[in-house]
């Protein structure tokens, strides 16, 4: 009985406990917002929490997510206790055990947000409208964040400001306003690099991820909606899936924060007093494709401007995280098997029969695309830039690799090497076919997608040669996919051309190419632009904001949230005569 209360008094206290946290935030001067009583609310946040577990009769699912958030309530005091046993109790420190024990408290109503939306999702039978509103809801809870007087350095910023750079980073796309590097506090940051985390993950896979430790039985119905978040067609281990997208994502930035300490560790021009954060933020930022950075002038600073080792590690961060996990899953699966076929046939002298189609369809579509755009992107950037914006960088292979970066950062990433103000103009309609094409599906990156691409050139190929189906490889694609490709293709050029249109009249003053260029990098979640984001007005930052929305959610995901009537999927069992129309 004594349990039930602490549960019912626990789920009343969580919204208190935000609460508090934005206004230890905003006056962390006030008597009662001091470490002192931040470390007390969290130790007693633990004991209720230390006592709920005592309840043999708890539910498996609630028993997990209680005892998950033990642990890091738990970690995050036995941290602050020992930097005060260990270290003078000074300012820093104390200001050093807020931050912490804030993050643990975030963490904390995460877990119980996640717990809840596992909840909902079951309840409401729209995956696609959960989705959406799982992002809007996180741009309008960063902006809050934001705003407060401890993430920023100035004084005040404006609602729209804070709106723009929040959902910004929720959908991963790096168009800022304000100043990242100068604006905001070293909590602010940190704030940053949390949306970007769950914006680049979805936090309906980060859902997925604890459910896992939360679930008690996952119904068929629930496994549907999950494959629905991870683009996955099979409902078979879905649970285990987004483990795996967690662990993969953390472990490849964990890979990339160590290769980029050590790439800048001999450099003392970097532009930050923590090294190891600066670090952790751009290996995050880089696998996310945000293109956010801690640097005032991004990675065109001329603290990281030459540093070429460091250019290709973001550049093969940025790669990974807008391949997609699934086309990473099956591509490592089929090294394995080939690695094990030939340890086995040379140091064992047996056969291993490897499955039949290994890598699929997709896999090979959406490689063979990436390899020739970054290919092409390649050589275009290194012709066409030569004498303009490559000339500065004077070394054969510096060239090449700078080329190589800006192939690999148009398409979703946001980060630039070259001053973009000394583009040709052929580069910049380059740029904006690459922004365009974008990232692959099931990514962190935005875009129509490079499998959407492929299709429709390819079924253009195909029509051209007189036939009536798009055939691969012995394998005829369905109908419904080209359908999606072309549908989505029209979608994107229709919600581009409108908000051209809606800037140019809001923004007279402003040239066409460079309107043109914000948009198409606001759509496929770029980042990249030409210099006049910050001057448009407050109308056109709503445009913007709303189009990077869209570019990351996806226009056809928001058509079925709002237009799909059925729970699950639309079967129609009826056929009307055909009727034939004139196209050409």
């Amino acid at each position: 009985m004594i349990q039930i209360r602490f549960q019912n008094f626990l789920d009343m206290f969580t919204p208190i406990i935000f609460i508090y946290i934005i206004l230890s935030l905003g006056w962390k001067n006030f008597l009662f917002f001091n470490v002192e009583c931040i470390l007390g609310i969290t130790l007693i946040i633990s004991m209720l929490h230390f006592f709920i577990l005592l309840d043999k009769n708890l539910e498996k699912g609630y028993k997990s997510m209680i005892f998950l958030s033990l642990f890091i309530l738990m970690f995050s005091l036995i941290f602050s206790f020992l930097k005060i046993f260990f270290s003078y109790y000074n300012e820093n420190i104390t200001s050093d055990i807020k931050i912490y024990t804030l993050v643990s408290l975030i963490l904390y109503v995460l877990i119980r947000v996640t717990y809840f939306m596992r909840i909902v999702y079951v309840k409401i039978h729209n995956p696609a409208f959960i989705f959406i509103t799982s992002f809007v809801f996180l741009s309008f809870l960063g902006s809050i964040l934001l705003m407060l007087p401890a993430s920023t350095v100035v004084k005040k910023i404006s609602f729209i400001d804070a709106l723009f750079t929040s959902t910004s980073a929720v959908c991963v796309t790096g168009l800022v306003v304000l100043d990242t590097a100068k604006d905001f506090t070293y909590l602010g940051k940190i704030f940053i690099l949390i949306l970007i985390e769950l914006g680049g993950l979805g936090i309906l896979t980060i859902t997925s991820f604890f459910s896992y430790f939360f679930r008690d039985g996952f119904s068929f119905k629930e496994a549907i909606f999950i494959s629905n978040f991870l683009n996955t067609k099979t409902t078979n281990n879905v649970l285990s899936l987004a483990v795996k997208v967690v662990l993969f994502t953390l472990t490849v930035e964990f890979i990339g924060t160590l290769l980029i300490y050590f790439s800048i560790k001999e450099k003392n021009s970097i532009e930050s007093d923590n090294l190891l954060f600066f670090s952790i933020f751009h290996s995050i930022s880089a696998f996310c494709n945000s293109g956010f950075s801690t640097l005032s002038q991004g990675l065109y600073s001329q603290s990281v401007r030459f540093n070429y080792l460091f250019q290709l590690i973001i550049a093969f961060l940025l790669i990974l995280g807008g391949i997609g996990f699934n086309i990473l899953f099956n591509f490592f699966s089929y090294i394995w098997l080939t690695i094990k076929k030939y340890f086995l046939k040379i140091f064992k002298d047996e056969e291993f029969r490897c499955p039949v189609h290994v890598v699929t369809l997709n896999t090979k579509i959406v490689i063979l695309t990436t390899f020739f755009l970054l290919f092409f992107g390649t050589v275009f950037y290194y012709i066409s830039e030569y004498h303009c914006s490559l000339s500065e960088h004077s070394s054969f292979h510096g060239k090449w690799i700078v080329s190589f970066f800006s192939s690999a950062t148009s398409r979703t990433a946001g980060f630039h090497v070259l001053n973009m103000n000394t583009f040709t103009p052929i580069t910049i309609f380059f740029t904006i076919f690459l922004m365009w094409i974008g990232a692959s599906p099931a990514s962190t990156g935005g875009g129509i997608k490079t499998s959407t691409f492929a299709l429709a050139l390819m079924n253009i190929i195909s029509l051209s040669r007189g036939k009536n189906r798009l055939e691969i490889q012995r394998k005829e694609i369905s109908s419904e996919s080209i359908l999606l490709s072309f549908s989505i293709i029209m979608l994107s050029i229709i919600v581009i051309y409108i908000s051209i249109l809606l800037i140019i009249v809001l923004d007279p003053k402003e040239d066409i190419l460079s309107i043109s260029f914000e948009v198409f990098s606001a759509f496929s979640t770029a980042g990249l632009s030409l210099g006049i984001t910050s001057n448009l007005s407050n109308g056109s930052k709503l445009i913007l904001i709303l189009l990077m929305l869209l570019g990351r959610i996806g226009i056809f995901n928001v058509m079925i949230g709002f237009l799909r009537k059925n729970k699950i999927g639309s079967h129609h069992y009826y056929r009307y005569p055909k009727g034939n129309v004139l196209i050409n």
